[in-house]
């Protein structure tokens, strides 16, 4: 049996793209798959074995020191046959595992040289040099390493100027956890926003447009920074909001099951706008139809399917009435909610892209 190595020093190990996308779909191949991942202690989930990094940081440059020395002393003690990790801190280690002779892949999630143009942790004045010289690190090491995993094609695109060896493997949700409800007239006359809460992810707008909706809005994702909660508090519309704090997988499919509108407020920024959020195919597999920013891509798949509308970014008014006008028409609404659905059944699903990543291990390891 083939033993594989996940390892990721930033994300949890119940991360649901690494455990129960990747190593579950592994796993069910017949796979011996391990995950390395920060953790409480080392434990099995999901039938996959964790192997816990517990090492403590007090900021981001520790974390990236002392985790990833971590990570690389425990994937080297497995002696797997093929390592697949998933944050850019770890590519100097990919490049010391490909050169003992194992099979490296690296899964990119995000676009890291766009993503760090927008970091708001980094001075404005560094953002730039930090973007150069994270691709720089980023091409050189990934030339040196077996292959490459990428969230779109944009960035598989980029990425393939350095490492011919590459797939997409899109992070669409899995059917059998994300069930619309059994009747439309079970939903509650609401909206929500499942997702990291911040500024350029348009919770300011959102808030601000409940103000003029006769309906709630469920919401539900870590607040940052944390000031952030004050300055929504404040706003007209937060009396409508059900603030849910952060959810688990069931909780989430829970409500996506319980409201009528899945809301995507996200700022077009290059490293949105790039990209389809997850929470796209999330509201459309849960059969409720879409209030999302105008992104030519995210338009073109909801106008190609028929199952969302897109408001103009930055107007809550605009953003109001689009949501208000669903709720309004329930048979509108229930009928771009099932078209949603069943998009999602015949193409975006996370069982299509199970299909080719286990294709892309066949080739590596044959």
């Amino acid at each position: 049996m083939t033993h594989v190595c996940h390892i990721t020093t930033v994300h949890p190990a119940a991360d649901t793209r690494i455990l129960h996308k990747e190593c579950v779909s592994l796993l069910a191949a017949g796979y011996d798959v391990t995950l390395i991942a920060p953790h409480a202690q080392d434990c099995v989930l999901e039938g996959i074995r964790v192997v816990a990094l517990r090492e403590r940081a007090r900021n981001r440059l520790e974390r990236m020191a002392r985790r990833t020395q971590a990570a690389y002393r425990a994937a080297v003690a497995l002696d797997a046959q093929l390592y697949h990790f998933h944050d850019p801190e770890f590519l100097p280690f990919g490049v010391r595992l490909a050169g003992a002779g194992k099979r490296v892949v690296y899964d990119a999630h995000e676009d890291i040289p766009v993503q760090i143009r927008h970091k708001d942790w980094l001075p404005s004045v560094a953002r730039a040099p930090a973007a150069r010289a994270c691709a720089l690190i980023e091409s050189a090491s990934i030339a040196r390493i077996d292959g490459v995993v990428a969230v779109n094609d944009d960035i598989l695109a980029r990425l393939r100027r350095h490492q011919p060896q590459g797939v997409v493997v899109t992070n669409y949700p899995r059917l059998d956890e994300i069930l619309p409800a059994t009747g439309w007239g079970e939903r509650a006359r609401a909206a929500c926003y499942v997702g990291a809460i911040t500024r350029v992810r348009g919770a300011r707008e959102l808030v601000d447009a409940m103000a003029e909706v006769a309906g709630e809005l469920h919401l539900a994702g870590v607040v940052s920074p944390v000031a952030l909660r004050a300055e929504l508090e404040r706003s007209p519309g937060w009396d409508r909001v059900r603030y849910l704090g952060n959810l688990d997988r069931r909780q989430v499919a829970e409500l996506l099951a319980r409201v009528k509108v899945g809301v995507i407020p996200l700022h077009p920024i290059e490293n949105y706008a790039n990209a389809y959020p997850v929470k796209l195919f999330e509201y459309m597999a849960a059969g409720i139809p879409v209030v999302a920013t105008d992104v030519p891509r995210w338009r073109d798949l909801l106008e190609t399917h028929r199952c969302g509308v897109c408001v103009p970014h930055g107007s809550p008014r605009a953003l109001a009435a689009a949501i208000t006008g669903l709720l309004d028409d329930d048979e509108r609404a229930r009928t771009m909610g099932a078209r949603g659905r069943d998009a999602a059944l015949e193409r975006y699903s996370w069982e299509t892209q199970a299909t080719e990543l286990l294709r892309f291990y066949d080739e590596l390891l044959a």
